[in-house]
């Protein structure tokens, strides 16, 4: 049954059954069903965008999708947060232009990370502005893909979502990695973040130039084991388990 209230589309508000799907690994635990057999819930989705057009592609996008669903839609910020109190999606695509400037689209996105901690965000916009994707990704959303991304990767993006990872196009990572290389940037210590010394600092913003355990200990002057020591101390300080994680995460608590 499909309602309509102001400007939030409810397509489905139905809880979903385990299906098998062909092909799609394990889920995360919220989205497995129950027996010995691999099943997966189809994933939940709720597209917030004031264009209606891009609404209507993402609809024709994951309707052949077996185990992805659009459960609903929104094009205002208030609507938003009334669709997703009301469907508990898995993942909200959302675009942080929705008309009323940048803000109100980060707005949404901070509100929804804190009413609604289960479900996965990837924000999928035109949106341009470093600033504008900074202050995103600080936040603590899961993703972050231009408009201009092939389909075939929006689709992925959210599959890979589901599995508990993140996803950032190029553009955004570039922008992560040059903050952290720029001698400009001071390190800002957030102060509900972990606290890290000035030499993890430095190691810190070397990674983000992509360097080696042995180019970082060449760089700074130190042995390779000093550098596998800091870079232990990051992984730990910053929650994480790989050492491709760490640059995102110092970007995202705000410590960059």
């Amino acid at each position: 049954m499909t309602a309509e209230l102001a400007d939030v589309r409810i397509l489905d508000s139905r809880p979903t059954r385990p299906t098998r799907v062909p092909g799609v690994g394990a889920a995360p635990e919220h989205l497995r069903g129950d027996g010995p057999t691999a099943t997966v819930r189809t994933g939940r989705i709720l597209v917030v965008d004031a264009e209606g057009i891009v609404r209507l592609g993402l609809r024709q996008l994951f309707a052949v999708e077996p185990d992805l669903r659009i459960v609903g839609e929104a094009a205002t910020p208030r609507d938003a947060l009334v669709a997703a109190d009301r469907l508990r999606p898995d993942v909200v695509l959302l675009d942080v232009d929705l008309g009323r400037g940048d803000s109100a689209g980060i707005d949404v996105a901070r509100a929804l990370l804190q009413r609604h901690r289960g479900t996965r965000i990837l924000v999928l916009t035109g949106c341009r502005d470093r600033e504008t994707m900074l202050r995103t990704v600080r936040l603590g959303v899961h993703g972050y893909l231009r408009k201009g991304a092939d389909t075939a990767d929006i689709v992925a993006a959210v599959r890979t979502l589901l599995r508990g990872d993140a996803v950032f196009d190029s553009r955004i990572t570039t922008m992560m990695m040059d903050a952290l290389r720029d001698p400009r940037e001071p390190s800002i210590q957030n102060p509900r973040g972990p606290l890290l010394t000035d030499r993890e600092n430095q190691v810190l913003k070397l990674l983000a130039t992509g360097m080696s355990n042995r180019e970082i200990a060449t760089e700074l002057v130190i042995s390779e084991a000093t550098v596998k020591f800091h870079v232990r101390n990051l992984r730990d300080k910053l929650d994480v388990r790989r050492r491709t994680e760490i640059v995102y995460t110092a970007t995202r608590q705000g410590i960059v």
